[in-house]
């Protein structure tokens, strides 16, 4: 059974612990409510956590908003050095992806199977629980990450397409959950490309399955074969495979029209 949840009040305590068992985060700052965990890192030192009680306008990738969750999801930023590799957002959804079954499995001992589907999203069942937005400014990287935890429904406009862990069946301390997070992101601040690779392809959720993508250059269709974090996601259309680079490619969001198939 899961233990009561903290306070916000007593947040900070247990995420500073979190922190100093890091190797690359070194303080935490925890705010009762924000427009944005993102906008708050941008005045924070490399090194720093950003955890929200509540995120009032969150945004994605490309410049989509990210829904006020009031205090049912987990919103937290982690400013890192530029060095982190081109491929931290596959990287930290598989942190996200990771900590979500740790504190599921520590408060239900059981866990959901978290899929991610390119570059930035998790899915359980096909919908979405969460998403990653990395930013970089002049100084640093910023890395977002956005979970639903305990909404029992959403708004109508994307309730065929979101879920929380509460409506998997899951019930879960938002603290617990982001001292999990801190701890998987930590670890995989700095992963190699190899690795990412690997863990991000036995969770992936589009590999062999025929897809429409929004590009730079249009929309683009085909089988997609393989996600490679060193070039981006590999789809076979009928002029032959394409690399699509993550920064400018997006899922279409009537995907689940089209059919799956067997990639080879």
């Amino acid at each position: 059974m899961a233990r009561m949840s903290r306070p916000i009040d007593a947040w900070p305590d247990v995420l500073e612990a979190a922190c100093a068992a890091c190797a690359h985060f070194t303080r935490v700052r925890v705010v009762r409510s924000t427009a944005s965990t993102q906008d708050v890192a941008r005045e924070a030192a490399v090194g720093s956590v950003i955890v929200a009680g509540r995120q009032t306008a969150g945004r994605g990738r490309q410049g989509r908003a990210w829904a006020d969750t009031g205090d049912a999801g987990l919103a937290v930023s982690f400013t890192a050095p530029h060095a982190v590799h081109s491929w931290i957002s596959l990287a930290a959804a598989i942190a996200a992806a990771e900590a979500s079954e740790d504190a599921c499995m520590d408060a239900c001992e059981t866990a959901p199977i978290v899929q991610l589907k390119f570059p930035n999203d998790l899915l359980v069942a096909g919908r979405k629980l969460g998403g990653v937005l990395v930013e970089r400014t002049a100084d640093q990287t910023i890395i977002g990450i956005g979970i639903n935890c305990s909404q029992r429904e959403f708004p109508a406009a994307i309730a065929q397409r979101a879920t929380s862990l509460a409506l998997q069946g899951f019930v879960v301390d938002r603290c617990d959950l982001a001292c999990r997070l801190i701890a998987r992101v930590d670890q995989w601040l700095h992963a190699e490309a190899e690795r990412v690779a690997s863990s991000f392809r036995a969770r992936d959720s589009l590999r062999g399955r025929v897809v429409r993508f929004v590009t730079a250059a249009g929309m683009i269709e085909g089988l997609v074969v393989d996600v490679d974090p060193l070039r981006g996601i590999v789809v076979r259309t009928s002029r032959g495979d394409q690399v699509l680079p993550p920064e400018q490619t997006s899922v279409f969001v009537e995907e689940d029209r089209i059919g799956s198939v067997q990639a080879p």
